[in-house]
């Protein structure tokens, strides 16, 4: 069962836009002979998705490229979901993988304020929050009522609760302006236009293209991002 695991997740991970049908039908015939003969639980499919979602991950903080390709993760779970095959066993799995992917964007912000670190995966767990918001899959309560909130509520405002809102804002700004208080998209605002990044390079003083380099590109995000609401 082992290598049923290995090759489905390989297979997962190695999906393109150039060899998406033939991948996704290979995954479907493993996926088949694994739960036949080797008892694969259904909720492989989940977890194929869910481990391998930093996938081409196209995300590096320290370039300012805080954006998930995630397009193909989307695609696949929703082609699972409606598949002859695999659909008896992806039942509501958006729902699910959304669900997971707000719980741990929740626990990674909360771990922050108790000094853990933010782990790049959280990064990745945002992109797709905005976008499973988009589609519908996150609830109006906790766009309307959570998900800014936990970022902007503690007294500190640091880099990478900046990071999460500029992803927010330029994947889902539609949608957060739509269900959050005008209050709150401001008060948003308000903080990325007002922060200082500190940048990884400013113990190095040799660093000081990369220094300045690094802090101009997060301005540039965090213009953009408030173009997009000032427009709205």
């Amino acid at each position: 069962m082992d290598d049923i695991n290995y090759i489905l997740d390989s297979t997962f991970k190695g999906l393109s836009d150039q060899n998406y049908a033939e991948s996704f039908d290979y995954y479907r015939l493993l996926f088949d002979i694994g739960h036949a003969y080797h008892g694969i639980p259904s909720d492989r499919i989940f977890d194929t998705i869910w481990n391998c979602r930093a996938m081409n991950s196209t995300i590096d903080t320290s370039n300012c490229q805080l954006i998930h390709s995630a397009d193909l993760i989307l695609r696949f779970a929703r082609d699972a979901e409606s598949d002859h095959m695999l659909a008896q066993h992806s039942s509501g799995l958006q729902s699910r993988l959304s669900a997971r992917a707000l719980q741990e964007f929740i626990a990674n912000i909360v771990g922050t304020v108790r000094g853990r670190g933010y782990p790049s995966t959280a990064y990745v767990d945002t992109n797709l929050v905005a976008h499973w918001a988009n589609l519908g899959y996150v609830e109006e309560n906790v766009i309307r009522n959570h998900i800014l909130q936990s970022l902007i509520s503690h007294p500190k405002f640091l880099d990478h609760q900046a990071d999460t809102l500029i992803i927010l804002f330029k994947l889902a700004g539609a949608t957060f302006e739509a269900y959050a208080g005008t209050s709150v998209v401001d008060r948003c605002f308000e903080l990325l236009k007002g922060h200082s990044y500190t940048s990884p390079y400013a113990q190095y003083p040799d660093y000081y293209q990369s220094h300045r380099d690094y802090i101009q590109r997060r301005i540039d995000l965090v213009e953009v991002s408030a173009s997009l609401h000032d427009a709205m």
